[in-house]
């Protein structure tokens, strides 16, 4: 389990300890570093092509009184058993899952997609942050502040018993969408012959309107209930998967239709 160490040092604060090298710890570790906040960091995959000895989580994250599990939602719970079974008992350990629960650790979602370039400082403080709020953490915005006094985030509770549909809001919204303009551009290049920065106006606006109104965002047929022009789109998309998509499109947006 020999581990490399990083780390970005400010005299006068202990340091958070970062475990996991990927997207969200790349982001949170840039978003630090912005603010001059301290971290360490501890990942197995740093440490696997140089053939060096190793480190241990101990040693790496030395004096980081509180632990961020930057990991995948199914590894939070045995990572966190494995670094408490190796001496971090004591620790405070933070997770970042938005749909479940873990015993031992509190929970703060940052409400954003991270992608593989990094942003722009600034733009990392508006992000929300969604708290774990049950009998353990009954002041959850009270304790992240505490944690994390010098996040400037706007942070609000989560109830457990909301967490997954919230998580699965967040899947459809951003996740979903984001398969949904991958087909998009994907066909208008090779199918139609129109290249990405010659559409990029209309997911801009689209976003634009959502944000602005979002119950008068949505356009077109569905919206205005043109059904033989429903029934064409259908039929272009039968035998594939987004046949089924549009469908349930349709389905959720009924209420809206004339």
């Amino acid at each position: 389990m020999g581990q490399v160490p990083v780390e970005r040092p400010d005299a006068g604060h202990s340091p958070y300890g970062f475990v996991g090298d990927g997207r969200l710890s790349r982001h949170w570790r840039h978003y630090f570093t912005s603010l001059g906040i301290p971290w360490k960091l501890w990942s197995r995959k740093l440490s696997r092509p140089n053939g060096k000895p190793g480190v241990t989580a101990a040693q790496a994250l030395a004096g980081c009184p509180t632990i961020l599990l930057a990991v995948s939602d199914d590894a939070i719970a045995p990572v966190m058993a494995r670094l408490k079974a190796e001496g971090f008992e004591g620790r405070r350990f933070i997770h970042f899952c938005g749909g479940r629960s873990f015993e031992g650790a509190f929970g703060a979602h940052p409400l954003m997609s991270f992608a593989t370039t990094l942003y722009e400082p600034a733009f990392y403080r508006d992000i929300p942050v969604f708290v774990d709020h049950d009998a353990t953490h009954p002041e959850p915005v009270a304790e992240f502040r505490s944690i994390f006094p010098r996040l400037p985030n706007p942070c609000f509770p989560l109830k457990t018993e909301d967490k997954a549909y919230y998580h699965a809001l967040c899947a459809l919204a951003g996740g979903f969408t984001a398969v949904l303009w991958r087909d998009f551009f994907g066909a208008m290049a090779t199918r139609f012959g129109a290249p990405r920065e010659a559409l990029a106006a209309y997911p801009r606006r689209i976003v634009a309107n959502v944000i602005a109104s979002s119950d008068g965002a949505l356009t077109g047929p569905v919206a205005r209930g043109d059904t033989e022009t429903i029934d064409s789109h259908l039929a272009a998309l039968e035998g594939s998967v987004l046949a089924g998509v549009y469908r349930a499109f349709i389905d959720a947006a009924g209420r809206e239709r004339a």
